[in-house]
This record gives structure tokens, C-alpha cells and sequence, in this order.
């Protein structure tokens, strides 16, 4: 039978863990579900993703010791979870195609925003978080590396690939 001291202490540890993940949440959640949609490119898959994201870092709480890390992990475990979660969800709907949202090719749109959101739909998923990571977030490409998993050449060839498509897919716009 555990002592009462030992019961106490770690009830108290549980405690400082559940604070210190609340607090990274509330600093985090926005940010995170902003990389996560860019990925996913959906709100509702996002917002799965991100709350999976926090579930998987609860569960693996003590894997970083270093606080100052954490914040870094998190957005590894946010970025991973969405790549392998944009995997499935592409075999899903091409397996159930009744279930994709339709295409509004009809109706005609004016803007570069729109022509962007268009070409950036053709970038593979490695390629579209590589581009977000490092232009809309200001991750280096080593960093990048290290968020997806990657080797930094092959997150460079991601980045070169993405905007070469993305030049391309825009002057046909």
C-alpha cells in the first residue's frame, strides 16, 4: 500500500503537469490550429487535429524535461499528427468520393487570395507545410526539418518545389 506522503506528492506532481499544459494550450491553441489548417485545409480536421495534438502531449508529458522546449515539441507533435492525419483523410475521400465537399469550378472568383487558396491546393502536404512553417511562421528550413521529420535537403527540395508550383499555378490564374 502507497504511504500517504507518496499519494500526496503525486497528486501534486499531476497537478503542476495539468497547469503547465493548460497554460501551454491557452499560448499555443491559436497558433497551432492556424499551422493545422494550413496543412489539413479544414477547420473541423483542424481543430481535431489540435486537440489530438494536446491528447498526445498530456500522454507524453514527460518525454521533455526542459520547459523551455516544450513549446517546440508541441508544435512537432501538431505538425507530425497533421501530415499522417492529411494521409488518411485523402485516402478516405478518394475512397468515398459521395463525402468530398463539392467543387465550385462555376463560379468565377477575382482575387489573388482565392488564386492563391487554388494553387496552394496543389501542393503536395510535405510541400504545403514546409512553405507555411517557413514563410508564414519563420521556421528555418533545419527547423522544419526537425518539426516534420525530415532531413533539411529534402525539406529545401519541398520548399523550391512548392514555390516553383506555386509560380506556376499563378500565372495561369
Amino acid at each position: 500500500m502507497t504511504p500517504p506522503a507518496a499519494l500526496q506528492a503525486m497528486a501534486t506532481d499531476q497537478w503542476e503537469r495539468r497547469e503547465a499544459l493548460e497554460q501551454l494550450v491557452a499560448a499555443q491553441q491559436r497558433r497551432l490550429f492556424l499551422i493545422a489548417l494550413s496543412i489539413v485545409r479544414d477547420a473541423s480536421e483542424a481543430e481535431d487535429a489540435v486537440q489530438e495534438s494536446f491528447l498526445l502531449a498530456w500522454r507524453k508529458w514527460d518525454a521533455v524535461r526542459d520547459e523551455a522546449k516544450r513549446q517546440q515539441w508541441l508544435t512537432t507533435i501538431c505538425v507530425r499528427h497533421c501530415l499522417r492525419r492529411r494521409r488518411g483523410l485523402l485516402r478516405w475521400r478518394l475512397a468515398d468520393p459521395d463525402t468530398t465537399t463539392p467543387a465550385a469550378e462555376h463560379v468565377r472568383f477575382q482575387g489573388r487570395l482565392l488564386d492563391l487558396d487554388r494553387a496552394q491546393a496543389a501542393l503536395s502536404r510535405q510541400q504545403r507545410a514546409a512553405l507555411v512553417l517557413s514563410y508564414q511562421y519563420g521556421y528555418s528550413a533545419d527547423q522544419c526539418a526537425e518539426l516534420m521529420g525530415l532531413a533539411p535537403g529534402t525539406v529545401r527540395s519541398h520548399l523550391a518545389r512548392a514555390l516553383a508550383t506555386l509560380r506556376r499555378e499563378m500565372s495561369d490564374a
